[in-house]
């Protein structure tokens, strides 16, 4: 089960391979919420990471359980919220990447954080968790008007 839903929603499953699919998605649909052609490599590279951590942790590689990606804009922000109905993210078993050796893990988090201005996760549905990736539009800050 792979493709889009309702407008602005594409669902994959737990499969790596589906990762491709997700990021020709994701390309239009960043283009039509106007998102300038450099933020949108960061912002695949982020939701991407999401979803593999999603396929690993929260499904055990499992393939065929769903993930739902989603995409709103408003006139400051871009919103992305990425859905697993997995294992739920445990932030107390997370262990940031030490950069100054070979990371063995850990890295993923740390990439997605580095290409949005805001990366929050809500456990708090019976399962799963929901991950929301926020970019500011160029000019704007969190609750700012136009620079």
């Amino acid at each position: 089960m792979t493709g889009e839903s309702p407008k602005g929603t594409f669902v994959l499953t737990s499969e790596p391979q589906r990762l491709a699919g997700l990021r020709d998605w994701l390309r239009l649909e960043l283009a039509r919420h106007r998102v300038e052609q450099r933020e949108q490599f960061g912002l695949q590279v982020a939701v991407g990471e999401i979803c593999s951590n999603s396929i690993r942790h929260a499904y055990n590689s499992l393939g065929g359980k769903p993930i739902h990606v989603s995409v709103r804009g408003t006139d400051d922000r871009l919103i992305i919220e990425v859905r697993d109905f997995g294992r739920k993210f445990d932030p107390h078993s997370y262990r940031p990447p030490d950069l100054d050796a070979v990371p063995e893990g850990g890295i993923g988090l740390h990439l997605a954080r580095q290409f949005v201005d805001e990366l929050t996760f809500d456990v708090t549905e019976e399962q799963g968790t929901r991950w929301t990736l926020v970019k500011y539009r160029p000019g704007r800050t969190s609750g700012s008007r136009p620079a």
